[in-house]
């Protein structure tokens, strides 16, 4: 199944009856809070699973919603075989180190730090995209602000900053990375994708 930017793949609160595995695209797993902003609480990269209540039933507690373009390959649980059941806690446990590192990144360091993080991760994403003008990610204030767990407007003023500072560049839903080496040391270490 395909799915469109900002699409969603599943809503929270949906029957979970499949497993997903991410072919192409970039997905975000996200939690509604009670004021009505999104958390991002990981993201998926192609050949992760994702929807795993479907493995113990019940309902989805959270949402996933594409990032980019997206297309993922819908498997019903009950009829994998041992040896795919193996091969899908093997993501999972992967998938968890990268969630682990990215609850880090939301501790770590001041939100300048926190946004040159989350660029450089996007980096290594299928949300890299190049153009005449450079490399650059697809991400709007808000996808930030969710990811960075900040608001659009303290986003805004910390991108206004980098792009003052000439790291980056901006234009709609897109920040070209100028200077990728000077925004891995505002960075203070990178979050990895793998």
């Amino acid at each position: 199944m395909r799915r469109q930017r900002k699409e969603a793949f599943y809503l929270a609160g949906d029957p979970a009856e499949n497993l997903f595995l991410l072919e192409e695209g970039l997905v975000r797993v996200v939690e509604l809070l009670p004021d009505g902003r999104q958390l991002t609480l990981r993201h998926v990269l192609p050949g992760d699973y994702f929807g795993e209540e479907a493995l113990e039933g019940g309902r989805h507690r959270y949402t996933a919603e594409a990032l980019t373009e997206a297309k993922a390959q819908a498997l019903e649980p009950r009829r994998f075989s041992h040896e795919e059941i193996r091969e899908v806690a093997k993501n999972l446990a992967r998938q968890m180190r990268r969630v682990q590192a990215y609850e880090a990144h939301l501790q770590l360091g001041e939100l300048r730090a926190r946004i040159a993080r989350y660029l450089l991760f996007l980096s290594h994403t299928p949300a890299r995209e190049e153009d005449l003008r450079g490399v650059y990610v697809l991400a709007s204030h808000e996808e930030i602000a969710d990811a960075t767990a900040s608001t659009r407007e303290s986003v805004s003023k910390i991108l206004s900053d980098l792009r003052r500072d000439g790291l980056i560049e901006t234009a709609y839903r897109r920040v070209y990375l100028l200077n990728p080496q000077a925004l891995a040391l505002e960075a203070e270490g990178e979050l990895e994708a793998a």
